[in-house]
């Protein structure tokens, strides 16, 4: 063990908490990869002139949701190496999009209008419990002291 080290030395084994969060993360993300990425193709590539009239739109609904997809992906396979930038970037991931979920409820405040279905209430609901489980399990002792510092 290195004295000047204050981790405790690390197990290589990664743990059954750990390769469900990477599985998790590797399957809720390859379906927004793949089909954002379709479209994003199929937007710049096949149709430019729908590109070209709506930029930002484009890349703001096909591009983010591609680079942030493909990041979680990145980052999955990092959690299975035990990388510590793919438990960084796993704990953002986690927060982000409960994030923009909030600030969204918060800044959408339309009085007299009834949503039929309240998609960020919705997924609020599913992203607050896996971000709080993801946030609690990457943050515990034991789980960081099995990644390794970049």
């Amino acid at each position: 063990m290195n004295p000047l080290s204050a981790q405790q030395p690390r197990n290589n084994r990664t743990s059954p908490s750990v390769i469900a969060v990477a599985v998790v993360q590797f399957l809720g993300s390859m379906p927004f990869l793949c089909i954002s990425g379709y479209y994003l193709w199929e937007t710049i590539w096949v149709s430019p002139h729908d590109f070209a009239r709506f930029p930002m739109r484009t890349l703001i609904f096909l591009g983010l949701p591609f680079l942030f997809s493909l990041v979680a992906a990145a980052s999955s396979i990092g959690l299975l190496r035990l990388r510590g930038w793919a438990r960084t970037m796993t704990l953002c991931l986690a927060t982000l999009p409960v994030s923009s979920c909030v600030l969204e409820l918060i800044l959408d405040q339309r009085p007299g209008v009834i949503e039929i279905v309240p998609v960020d209430k919705i997924l609020l609901a599913i992203l607050a419990p896996v971000s709080i489980w993801w946030w609690a399990l990457f943050t515990r002792p034991s789980v960081r002291s099995q990644f390794r510092v970049e």
